[in-house]
């Protein structure tokens, strides 16, 4: 009987040890974390659209304007709940310049419109004035969700500038589209979404407005080099004629380079202006050297010679510098 208890607890200590060997797997098992599930990493899609009413107060040479227009965002992804969006390149023109006109949230895509009234700055590009053309931008940024979580996508079949608008002085091309990653130094990145519309100055009212009057002004002057230059009165004609014309020339320039802020170079009006000048220069020394042909030399002959020959000179120099300045350019 003494045996019986021996035999028990080697029992006892078999099934402990068997019970050690079975329950680690069985735990591990249960403890076993499972696969993690790889999360989301694309940026939700918020499609924009933009729509231009109409364009006002354009300066180009200034490089402002004021533009009356809807944007309209489209997205589905639930974790958006709205287009909190800012103007990049403009400030809000005068009171209520940013109305949400209508949103729709009950389905699962979702969209926003809003009309807005802004005033626009860009880099002026006066350089081909008077023939000026560019882009008018909108440029829109979202102030909430970086590119991590959200990136702009162009409605471009849903956009444009309303076709019924004109321009007065303008042509209006096709806009377009682009978008950009916008970095800022602190490393966050933000979509930003570009909606140029670019416009082109009517060639005709450039000329009327800017060339014909210097021209006008060449003409009259060329109307000297016909005038007999044997005629005391006749030369004092001629002086009248060139001198009133280069004055004219000098204080038409003034009036419009006025509204141009400096470019840091020459537009092609005042290469145009330059050649208009050494033109009328040009009839002034001619004026002269025949009066002292006349007077002071006593060659009528010379003096003939000198007003035809400076006829030539007058109009090849100019011709010649002013496409000197073109190619430099």
């Amino acid at each position: 009987m003494r045996h019986i208890p021996r035999k028990i607890a080697f029992l006892l200590i078999i099934v402990v040890l068997a019970l050690l060997f079975l329950l680690p797997p069985v735990f591990a098992a249960d403890i076993a974390p499972s696969p993690a599930v790889p999360a989301n990493t694309t940026p939700a899609k918020v499609e924009v659209g933009i729509f231009v009413n109409s364009i006002k107060n354009l300066d180009f040479a200034r490089g402002t304007y004021t533009m009356d227009y809807y944007v309209h965002f489209r997205w589905t992804d639930p974790a958006i709940s709205s287009s909190r969006f800012e103007v990049m390149n403009g400030q809000p023109s005068g009171a209520n310049a940013l109305v949400e006109n209508y949103e729709d949230k009950s389905g699962p895509e979702k969209e926003e419109w809003y009309r807005v009234r802004s005033d626009f700055t860009i880099a002026p590009n006066n350089r081909n004035y008077p023939f000026e053309s560019g882009s008018l931008p909108i440029v829109i940024e979202d102030s909430s969700h970086d590119t991590t979580d959200m990136i702009y996508v162009p409605l471009v079949n849903e956009s444009g500038v309303d076709p019924v608008f004109e321009l007065p002085g303008w042509s209006i091309g096709v806009p377009g589209f682009s978008v950009i990653n916008h970095s800022y130094p602190w490393g966050e990145s933000f979509s930003q979404l570009t909606f140029n519309v670019p416009v082109t100055k009517n060639p005709t009212d450039a000329v009327v407005q800017t060339l014909i009057p210097p021209l006008i002004f060449c003409i009259v002057a060329l109307i000297s080099f016909f005038l007999s230059e044997e005629h005391r009165e006749l030369i004092a004609l001629r002086y009248g004629l060139t001198t009133s014309m280069f004055i004219s020339a000098v204080m038409f320039n003034f009036s419009q380079l006025a509204s141009l802020p400096g470019i840091g170079g020459l537009t092609l009006f005042e290469k145009f202006m330059i050649s208009v000048y050494l033109f009328l220069a040009g009839t002034i020394v001619v004026t002269t050297l025949c009066y002292i042909s006349l007077y002071t030399w006593k060659r009528p002959d010379l003096a003939r010679r000198i007003n035809w020959s400076g006829l030539a000179v007058s109009i090849l120099v100019p011709v010649g510098v002013f496409w000197l300045l073109l190619a430099m350019a």
